[in-house]
């Protein structure tokens, strides 16, 4: 599965409600229709966390599980994109927490080597697009999670203030500040690696 660009096909606000009442009656299809409308969202969303299209899987997945367990508890007639976004970006955040105890070798460069450049491609150009894909990653690999979280679902999910204050359960000034701030380090720290100015 790649990341393609956010479309949420959610539905009226009034037809996600019926969707939720049915799935908490215990209505199968319901759910499933439910994972069906969110789970590329949830699936860009982890990526947008982990870069790794297997981890964004598991994440994806796992974020479903959880919203099942957990769906006698949502409040009908709420948005169900903030709720499932916040379930998503605490799995993918302990996974990192996880990844950072126990580091694996990621498989994408080695997957990037392996690929045969075509006629039009320059192999200066990949290398160098490589480099600052990986000076990237691990910049915002050393940012705290709560910087990574306002990040990716600014960044790569494209959420207002106000949604990504309803998937952190924080006010939306705290988005802002947390944006800025995380924009800051991520500036400086790759400032770092690449050795240019901030």
């Amino acid at each position: 599965m790649n990341p393609e660009p956010r479309s949420i096909s959610s539905g009226s606000p009034e037809d996600e409600a019926q969707l939720v009442r049915a799935a908490q009656a215990g209505e199968a299809k319901a759910f499933a229709e439910i994972v069906r409308r969110y789970q590329r969202a949830m699936y860009r969303l982890a990526y947008g966390y982990l870069r790794s299209p297997a981890d964004a899987d598991d994440v994806a997945q796992e974020t479903f599980v959880r919203a099942f367990q957990a769906l006698g508890r949502f409040r009908v007639g709420e948005p169900l994109y903030p709720w499932l976004a916040r379930i998503a970006s605490n799995t993918a955040l302990s996974q990192l927490r996880r990844r950072r105890r126990k580091p694996e070798t990621p498989l994408e460069p080695l997957l990037e080597a392996g690929q045969q450049w075509g006629t039009d491609d320059d192999p200066l150009d990949r290398v160098a697009s490589a480099e600052q894909a990986r000076h990237l990653r691990e910049a915002m690999a050393e940012l705290k999670p709560e910087h990574q979280a306002v990040l990716v679902l600014r960044v790569v999910e494209d959420l207002s203030y106000e949604e990504i204050a309803k998937a952190l359960s924080v006010p939306p000034g705290t988005v802002m500040s947390r944006l800025s701030r995380a924009r800051a380090e991520l500036k400086s720290k790759l400032a770092a690696r690449t050795g240019e100015k901030p």
